[in-house]
């Protein structure tokens, strides 16, 4: 018997011997020519080894953030943002940092391309050039000529309409589906101002939203996430600001919410104006006595009675919110999808008088910031260019950057109309529906590789130029128009050879606005560094009422018969330019936990009605369409409604994107606002039938509820300011089966141990550190069937979970990812050694070592731990945006958050390069850096006076900050490096 091998010493000696497994694994793969940087070129500014970065522009959505690309070897491999620019100071959203991944798109074009009956044929450059300027020369009347584009910011639109201009073409059309039309018709109406106001949500402290999803994708999310962390998020005084969402949904935006007020589907703006008489009675020296006369006359008829009857809330809460958006310093807002109805203006105006009488107008709303978050044409002159393209008075098409066949309702008919038009060129990157139908591909630039800028609001100039050279052999889509424009003999662009030079010229303008001083290049390279020019300027000031203004909002109009359907916007999709990236399609969504695909939300009383069960295939028709798709049952829908995010349902965008869920655009009349011209989303009625089978609806939430394991804990407000900490269960056992790791070695973590701190109560489940954990660390995806599985590779995960039922549900969100234990128990088991505790404090992992025997996963009570099943490829050129200082893993090998271990040991190699330690900060992990509300705090908890020892607050057991102060399981002794922070609620109620 003892002469046997046991199973354990086996794998001790194949962990041993792994680098000769190594090897002979290694035969396997295709070898490859290695050629060592001898003689670096001398016109290259770079080190091999060593990264750049360039500062730029975002253009994943017109909010323009600021961002800085990390390159190596010539390659964008990681977006940051731009800790300089005044808009995000340092934060992207999950679609800034997928922008990478979009830029190394597999459904790019290569080059040019023209079709030949139902083939494409590749183009010389230079004849696909001249085969659009004689298309051009070829159109007898060029207001026949239309440019419809995705992308109108900064120099951009005055280029673009001085090109149009010296043809003789038409006005340029920008298509954005989440348009802003509404917001400034209504600001025009109310004060003489048709623009984009800037909303001070930080320096409110009772937020009241009216179905905006300023958290996803209304203006600027990351921003806006910023200041609702400031105004939201408990402070150091143990103040806390109200946010309540009233809207018939709940996005995640309205997850974050202390209150939700289910209101019924376009009953918002007569319940704006009852509460604007509430405020108005509680409030009269805010508003002139003339004014506030004529104010109380005109809402003499929104009594709570008529707010119930039209909203379905009760009169006594419609009281109560108004009292208390009168007793403070308030702010309302307004906006997105839930609210784009025909009468769309009309309540936009309700919720301006609002804020009005809550003398908010100067304050917490601010005008005279030029805000220009929206320069896109509104859906009714969208229709007009359709119905020209229908009969047949538009002869050339050119589409840059624009998707019209799924961006607009299939009601709009889009598609029929660009099958008459003559020649449709595409000046588009990748593919998508509406380039499929182009005669002629000239395909553009992504804007990694172009220059161009972005003027969001006053006093933000951004920049944006090319981090790398062009992936493939094409052009910027400004350069192809000079190069056409020339070759047209257009005397306007003759000394002009190409963009940059245009952007330039307009940057010296920019140098005369901002008053910089000395010579224009040293302004320029200035400029390029930081990514712009961000003067101080003032804005806001008080703003009067036009009193003509005030109108009964009209009820919405529905088409049809049913629920009420409600076209969310999609956080990871947006309007449907993010389905392509497969990231965003394998990070669950943050409220659903569904991937790669559509669901629509039912509510559970609604669909017991309709005997509809969660997960089954449902059949959903309006008159515009019908469509199939997986029932998700959420409360946080209206009774009346069902609600079915957008974005997803492409034919012709690549591989991620196609025959991925549903377009809810589908189901919807091309119906739109009188006033605004903005596209009503709120405007029909879809009957609701179950199919008798069940949907393939991948969630990767296992258990939706906590099931008493305290695993997301909350603390009243009282408590924190009490100083009550809740009794733990961990506390009645303090005993522990392992010895304490940092007692039993005292100085081992010298001088660091590596630990970080999650503040619940910031957290706002964005899941931009998911993405950006993705992009760091070379995660593969593993797509819908593997995700069914549970063979997700994600190394950080937003946790969601519910709390309680029907309109008072909560939910619960915070990001997990490998807790670092002092205790772990993955170490123990591992039979190679494979896993191990470092000097630094981290459950470090060594791929070479690793045998997969998968243990350590069975053994990790926080299931963070990853296996791969499989060598998953990165389809060409995905892989160029692989990260060379992290290993990518093969198949049979154990993965797992590192902390970002190797920014650790670079900033180390650095520090001791200098005979120093590392200084507090220095090292910031992805996760950390692009977190906007700044939830995560890393840092080295060996040092007392880290900003994350004072945040963790170890060892300081009568601290009152201490009541917040929880480990995920810690009745299990693991010792967790990661601390969390409870979230803190309003109402005092039983600890979840």
């Amino acid at each position: 018997m003892d002469k046997q091998i046991r199973r354990r010493d086996f794998f001790k000696v194949l962990g041993a011997s792994s680098a000769v497994a190594a090897t002979a694994s290694a035969c396997a793969d295709p070898p490859e020519k290695l050629i060592p940087y001898l003689l670096p070129p001398s016109n290259v500014e770079f080190v091999p080894g060593n990264p750049l970065e360039y500062a730029t522009t975002c253009m994943e959505c017109p909010a323009a953030c600021g961002m800085v690309v990390k390159t190596r070897e010539g390659r964008a491999i990681k977006a940051e943002g731009n800790p300089d620019h005044p808009l995000n100071r340092g934060a992207l959203c999950i679609r800034g940092q997928a922008a990478v991944q979009t830029h190394y798109n597999p459904a790019r074009f290569r080059g040019a391309l023209a079709r030949k009956g139902e083939q494409w044929a590749p183009l010389e450059w230079a004849q696909a050039e001249k085969l659009l300027a004689d298309k051009i020369r070829a159109v007898a009347d060029r207001r026949q000529i239309v440019y419809l584009t995705g992308n109108a910011a900064g120099t951009r639109a005055k280029f673009l309409d001085a090109w149009l201009a010296a043809i003789g073409a038409s006005p340029k059309v920008v298509l954005d589906p989440l348009a802003l039309h509404s917001i400034k018709a209504a600001n025009d109406r109310s004060f003489k101002r048709p623009e984009v106001p800037v909303y001070r949500i930080a320096e409110s402290n009772y937020l009241l939203n009216f179905g905006s999803e300023f958290l996803e994708t209304w203006m600027n999310p990351v921003a806006n996430a910023r200041e609702f962390a400031a105004m939201h998020a408990v402070d150091d005084a143990r103040r806390k600001g109200k946010f309540v969402h009233v809207a018939p949904h709940v996005s995640l935006t309205g997850a974050n919410a202390d209150e939700w007020v289910p209101c019924r589907p376009g009953s918002e703006g007569v319940l704006a104006l009852a509460l604007a008489r509430v405020v108005l009675e509680k409030a009269k020296g805010r508003v002139p006595a003339g004014e506030a006369e004529r104010i109380a006359a005109f809402l003499k008829p929104y009594t709570l009675e008529k707010a119930h009857e039209a909203s379905g809330i009760q009169a006594e809460a419609v009281k109560r919110l108004g009292e208390e958006f009168a007793g403070a310093r308030s702010l309302a807002l307004a906006g997105g999808n839930l609210l784009a109805s025909d009468a769309g203006t009309a309540v936009q105006s309700a919720v301006n008088l609002l804020n009005y009488v809550a003398g908010n107008i100067g304050t917490t709303v601010q005008f005279g910031g030029s805000n220009q978050i929206d320069p896109s044409t509104p859906f009714s002159k969208l229709l007009e260019l359709v119905q020209r393209m229908q009969a047949g008075q538009v002869k050339l098409l050119i589409v840059d950057g624009a998707n019209p066949v799924h961006g607009l309702p299939l009601a709009a008919k889009a598609a029929e109309a660009i099958a008459k038009v003559d020649f449709v060129v595409s000046l588009s990157s990748a593919r998508d529906e509406t380039t499929q139908m182009a005669h002629l591909v000239l395909p553009g630039q992504t804007f990694l590789e172009r220059w161009g800028d972005a003027f969001p609001q006053r006093g933000v100039y951004s920049l944006v130029q090319p981090v790398m050279a062009p992936v493939f052999p094409v052009k910027a889509a400004e350069d192809t128009l000079l190069a056409v424009a020339q070759a047209l003999g257009v005397t306007a662009f003759k000394a002009t050879p190409a963009y940059r030079d245009v952007v330039r010229q307009a940057w010296a303008q920019v140098q005369k606005e901002t008053g910089s001083s000395g010579d224009f290049e040293s302004f320029w390279r200035t400029s390029l560094q930081r990514g712009g020019v961000f003067p101080k300027v003032a804005f806001g000031g008080p703003v009067r009422l036009s009193l003509d203004s005030l109108g009964a909002p009209p009820a919405p109009k529905f088409a049809g018969e049913g629920l009420v359907l409600l076209a969310t916007a999609s956080l990871r999709h947006r309007d449907g330019r993010g389905a392509s990236n497969p990231w965003l399609q394998e990070i669950p969504d943050p409220i659903s936990q569904v991937v790669w695909d559509s669901w629509a939300d039912l509510n559970p009383k609604t669909a017991q009605k309709l005997g509809i069960g969660h997960g089954d295939l449902i059949r959903i028709s309006s008159p515009a369409g019908a469509v199939e798709t997986a029932a998700y049952l959420h409360y946080g829908v209206h009774e009346d409604a069902i609600a079915i995010p957008m974005g997803q349902g492409h034919t012709g965008s690549g591989r991620d994107a196609d025959l991925r869920g549903v377009n809810v655009l589908d189901l919807l009349p091309a119906a739109y606002d009188k006033t605004s011209g903005e596209f009503a989303y709120l405007s029909t009625r879809v009957k609701v039938e179950k199919l008798g089978k069940k949907g393939y609806l991948v969630q990767n939430d296992g258990s939706p509820r906590q099931l008493g394991r305290e695993i997301i804990q909350t603390v009243a407000l009282q408590n924190v300011k009490e100083g009550k900490r809740p009794k733990r269960e961990e506390e009645d056992n303090p005993h522990s089966f392992y010895p304490d790791h940092d007692k039993q070695n005292a100085g081992y973590h010298d001088p660091y141990r590596w630990g970080m701190t999650v503040d619940v109560d910031r957290c706002t489940g964005c899941s931009a550190c998911a993405a950006a954990c993705y992009a760091e660390n070379n995660i593969p995806v593993v797509g819908k069937e593997r995700n069914a599985l549970g063979r997700e590779m994600s190394w950080l995960r937003i946790e969601r979970y519910l709390e309680g039922q029907g309109d008072t549900f909560q939910v619960l969100m915070q990001p997990m990812f490998c807790q670092h234990c002092g205790n772990a128990g993955c170490e123990p088991v591992c039979p190679v050694y494979a896993t191990y505790h470092n000097p630094d404090g981290l459950n470090a992992q060594i791929y070479n070592r690793c045998v997969g025997t998968r243990y350590c996963s069975n053994n990790c009570a926080y299931k963070v731990r990853r296996f791969n099943w499989f060598n998953y490829e990165f389809e060409a050129p995905l892989h160029l945006q692989l990260n060379p200082d992290v290993t990518v893993r093969s198949k049979g090998v154990m993965e797992k958050c590192t902390f970002c271990v190797q920014r650790i040991q670079r900033a180390k190699m650095q520090a001791h390069s200098e005979g120093r330690e590392l200084a507090d900060g220095e090292v910031t992990p992805a996760c950390v850096q692009t977190c906007p509300t700044k939830a995560l705090a890393f840092g080295n908890l060996a040092d007392p006076n880290s900003a994350v020892s004072k945040r963790a607050l170890r060892g300081e057991e009568q601290a009152p900050q201490r009541v917040r102060q929880y480990e995920v399981l810690a009745e299990l002794r693991n010792r967790p490096a990661v601390t969390y922070l409870a979230k803190v609620t309003l109402t005092q109620h039983e600890e979840a």
